[in-house]
């Protein structure tokens, strides 16, 4: 008889484990579809151990209520749901639930912890045997699996509550699944809002930045009338000429950047002035603290008086601390970018970082935006106007270099980099500056003059490059001399022409593109300051020397 019992064990399980692999390895549990796991298991249980009624119930929120998710009934061949038993009809049972691992009752009629049940639920079921095995997720309590015996008594094993204790752990394990997929579900929808909230931000941008660009079109339109003149200029009447059509040719363009210029000071006032009431109560309304307003105010002066275009290496540098700083506050990294197109960077972001505490920050943020953005175009408008004015001025020392007549103490490292800033945008893309600077003794001399010696140069080696490569300026001291080299790796000057490169007139470039004066009048202002120019050039690199006396 002994023997005949242990070996009714094993085999009960065996096919515990087997029901166990079932379940773990159960699509549903991955998917966190527990309607679909309880009735699983239930029908499973109860079929191949021979039990009546399976059970799985789940209380509710308050952890007040046990609600039946699914009951098979092995005779019936059904499942069954629905009923509630609710704690305050079973208190003393509910308390056994919170405090123990498992209510493994053989006796249901007689064992305390579930004489509550025998009016309401045992008779009427006719109930002889019950096992609860209690579902935890940590600390929290989730459920019961219920095992029940009808018509014949049954003294539960060892290894049918941990059989129990295993399937309310597949069960917990279900539910953590589910909540995970919910809040990730709940992620994708935010995430889906936030990129519409982006996108409406960018349309608004875009709306205000659109106002100005008629003003811009209308300063490109100058400047192209200013580079044909110029061209029909060289063309027709070449150097004879030049210097009567240059006072024209500057009127021409100063025009227009006149009418700009007083085109933007309106469009400032109407932008700022007429806006003002608006944005106070756009303020209020993002804003509502009086203290959170005025940090708000300084934080926008901050960022006017810093407004600058920010690209290459220094955006990527300034996003990767920027979207740091955002995921350690729990802010949306998605806003990086529009915190740096407002002229952000770390530093602003932790001085003024009680603005987007307690704020809509999407809205703190879009209001900064869409005032600085009107800072940014018109500082874009200006930076045109000043070039459109350089070119001007270079004009009239195309053609005429007594213009100075005095010499004047110079820096050259700071005559040289006026030029580079004006080609920022070219080193910004695909050229690589490289600056080698010695210190330099202050030289005598005519700034304007040498301005138009490096801007002649440098433009030369990023059209020898074709904009791409590495432009190499180096500056030294040689006794009574200084040299500038301007070095770049374009494909460097042919044999045939290398003789000709400083005869007036002379171009490699295509017709139009150049009138082959530039380095005739760079020859011409380097000997007026008593030095001399010479290049050097070979396959892959070409090499200008400029030398001059201290």
């Amino acid at each position: 008889m002994i023997k005949k019992d242990i070996k009714g064990e094993l085999n009960r399980a065996r096919v515990e484990q087997k029901i166990l692999a079932q379940v773990s390895s159960h699509p549903a549990v991955r998917s966190g579809e527990i309607l679909t796991l309880s009735s699983f298991i239930t029908a499973s249980v109860a079929e191949l151990l021979e039990i009546e009624r399976v059970g799985v119930w789940l209380f509710n929120e308050r952890k007040d209520e046990l609600h039946n998710v699914d009951t098979y009934f092995l005779s019936k061949e059904k499942h069954e749901s629905g009923a509630i038993l609710k704690e305050i009809e079973f208190r003393e049972e509910f308390k056994y639930l919170v405090t123990e691992k498992y209510v493994d009752a053989s006796d249901p009629y007689t064992d305390p912890r579930t004489r509550g049940f025998i009016e309401f639920y045992l008779k009427p079921n006719n109930i002889t045997s019950m096992l609860d095995g209690v579902i935890r997720m940590g600390e929290e309590l989730i459920g019961t699996v219920c095992f029940e015996h009808v018509g014949k008594s049954h003294i539960w094993t060892e290894d049918e509550i941990i059989f129990s204790s295993q399937l309310g752990d597949q069960i917990a394990l279900t539910i953590s699944n589910l909540r995970k997929n919910i809040i990730y579900e709940e992620l994708r929808a935010r995430e889906k809002e936030l990129k519409e909230l982006n996108e409406s931000l960018e349309r608004q941008v875009e709306e205000r930045t659109r106002k100005l660009q008629s003003s811009n079109d209308e300063l490109e339109v100058a400047i192209d009338r200013l580079k044909k003149t110029q061209t029909q200029l060289i063309l027709s009447e070449k150097m004879a000429s030049l210097g009567q059509l240059v006072a024209g040719i500057a009127h021409e363009i100063n025009n227009p950047i006149a009418a700009i210029h007083a085109s933007t000071h309106t469009l400032k006032e109407a932008l700022f002035e007429s806006d003002l009431s608006l944005f106070q109560k756009e303020l209020r309304g993002v804003i509502p603290s009086i203290q959170k307003q005025k940090l708000f105010l300084n934080c926008l002066e901050v960022l006017k008086s810093r407004v600058e275009l920010v690209t290459g290496k220094e955006r990527i540098r300034r996003r990767k601390e920027i979207e740091g700083w955002l995921i350690a506050k729990k802010i949306p990294k998605a806003f990086s970018n529009h915190l740096i197109d407002s002229g952000f960077d770390l530093n602003v972001l932790e001085e003024f970082e009680i603005l987007f505490q307690d704020s809509d920050v999407f809205s703190v943020v879009s209001l900064l935006a869409e005032e600085i953005t009107v800072y940014q175009s018109l500082s874009i408008i200006q930076l045109a106007v000043e070039r459109a004015s350089k070119m001007t001025f270079a004009l009239k020392n195309f053609s005429r270099f007594e213009t100075s007549t005095c010499a004047v103490k110079l820096n050259l490292l700071e005559n040289i980099e006026t030029v580079i800033t004006l080609y920022q945008n070219q080193f910004k893309k695909n050229v690589t500056l490289i600056r080698e600077y010695e210190s330099l003794p202050i030289i005598e001399g005519y700034p304007e003059e040498l301005l138009h010696v490096w801007t002649n140069l440098i433009y030369n080696g990023l059209q020898a490059m074709l904009f791409q490569g590495v432009l190499t300026i180096r500056t030294e001291s040689l006794d009574s001399m200084v040299r500038v080299t301007v070095e770049d790796n374009g494909p460097g000057i042919s044999e045939e022409v290398k003789d000709r490169i400083f005869e007036p007139f002379f171009t490699t470039k295509p017709s139009g593109e150049g009138s082959g004066l530039g380095l005739d009048i760079c020859r011409k202002i380097v000997e007026r300051h008593n030095g001399k120019i010479h290049f050097e050039s070979e396959p892959g690199k070409t090499k200008f020397f400029v030398y001059l006396p201290h």
